[in-house]
């Protein structure tokens, strides 16, 4: 080792002396000259400090160069955990009023499907529950979280399970809403079928039936609409329901105004509605009404509810009564013997309203009933044979 040592110290020792020999540096000032001797070890120590100023002016800037990087480096991955950050926040404000709004819509369609029967209710107080245990686990798993990033993890993974509770709901609601649906269809078949055997149109029913108070009390005829707003009726099966059971609510109302009663409680039909040979002339002529023959002074009974309009002896039809129900609907009642109410009297269905006569132009005892809707003359047989189904319409009871 130590041969090794002398061997480097030898060959180094020469190139030291090369490098640094003695220097002296003159200095000439008024006229004298002067001379400072540098020596070698002094040389050796200034290279030696001169080298290490350079190493740490390079080590520094080096070390600040990197820093600046790492620094750099930091910032963007800052940047982009903000950015998911502020991504995770707008997905969570969504999310929450996603729910916000279906829990709103999923209550209010289910407060209608309530009214209208009686079905299996999905429970909207659970699904508050729900979002409201959800909430608070929510932020008590809040507290322990360290950092944002995990708190929103936290938040949007909870808030999304309470999306998927209130998605399941829904699906329920959805399957009550088709059985619903195909319940409202069998009424509506019920309905129609029933209108039509009377002799009406469903369109010109409904186009009077607009703004038509309710008569029912109680019944199911619910006055529910104009109250529901845009979001629940995104629902295409809940659009159905709701446009279908508006339909049926508005001819069960207008049906409620129907003169079914038959006025006299017995009697044989001498003359039908339409076309016939006049008793008199004996030529062809339009029958607008029946004639209901029986015994003289049988009661004639109100047709339904309604005021009445006329109440006088009225040329042909003799001792005559007309009554208004409403919606369009007017029954006449000609050839009575005696009349029992006044005009302005509001009737009710099945009161009495006169006795069975001849008066005025008949050639026997019968009543000439007439029914009008609409300003145009229906057969009120038609009517009268309707009588019952429109009576389970009236009632509510489809399935008796």
């Amino acid at each position: 080792m130590k041969l090794k040592l002398n061997n480097i110290t030898s060959w180094l020792s020469p190139k030291v002396h090369l490098l640094f020999p003695d220097r002296q540096l003159y200095f000439r000032t008024n006229g004298e000259v002067r001379f400072v001797t540098i020596s070698q070890n002094k040389q050796i120590l200034s290279s030696v400090i001169l080298i290490g100023i350079i190493c740490w002016f390079s080590i520094t800037t080096y070390s600040h160069i990197y820093i600046n990087d790492i620094i750099n480096d930091k910032n963007i991955e800052l940047s982009a955990v903000n950015s998911n950050y502020e991504i995770l926040e707008k997905q969570y404000n969504q999310l929450k009023d996603d729910i916000q709004s279906s829990s709103q819509a999923l209550e209010q369609r289910q407060n209608y499907l309530e009214q209208i029967l009686d079905v299996t209710k999905v429970t909207i107080g659970n699904i508050k529950n729900i979002i409201t245990d959800d909430k608070n686990s929510t932020d008590n798993n809040l507290s322990d979280a360290s950092d944002k990033r995990t708190k929103n993890l936290i938040r949007n993974e909870k808030l999304e399970k309470v999306y998927s509770n209130l998605k399941s709901n829904e699906i329920k609601q959805s399957e009550n809403i088709k059985l619903i649906i195909e319940d409202v269809d069998s009424k509506l078949a019920f309905v129609k079928s029933t209108l039509t055997g009377a002799g009406l149109i469903e369109e010109e029913l409904l186009e009077l039936a607009i703004n038509l108070p309710s008569k029912t009390q109680g019944g199911p005829l619910i006055g529910f609409t104009n109250r529901l707003n845009d979001t629940i009726l995104d629902n295409s099966e809940f659009n159905e329901l709701y446009n279908k059971r508006s339909l049926l609510n508005d001819l069960e109302l207008a049906i409620t105004y129907l003169p079914t009663t038959t006025p006299p409680e017995n009697y044989y039909l001498s003359s039908k509605f339409g076309a016939r040979r006049d008793p008199f002339t004996k030529r062809w002529a339009d029958h607008k009404g029946i004639d209901m023959a029986g015994w003289h002074k049988t009661p004639i009974m109100s047709g339904g509810s309604g005021v009445v309009v006329k109440a006088e002896k009225n040329g042909s039809f003799g001792l005559y009564v007309e009554i208004d129900h409403g919606n369009g609907f007017i029954s006449k009642y000609g050839h009575l013997s005696k009349i029992k109410v006044q005009k302005g009297d509001k009737v009710s269905d099945n009161q009495i309203i006169g006795l069975m006569g001849s008066t005025g132009r008949s050639v026997s005892t019968h009543l000439h009933y007439e029914i009008w809707f609409n300003d145009k003359p229906i057969d009120p047989l038609k009517l009268i044979k309707a009588a019952k189904n429109v009576q389970k319409i009236k009632q509510q009871k489809y399935d008796s």
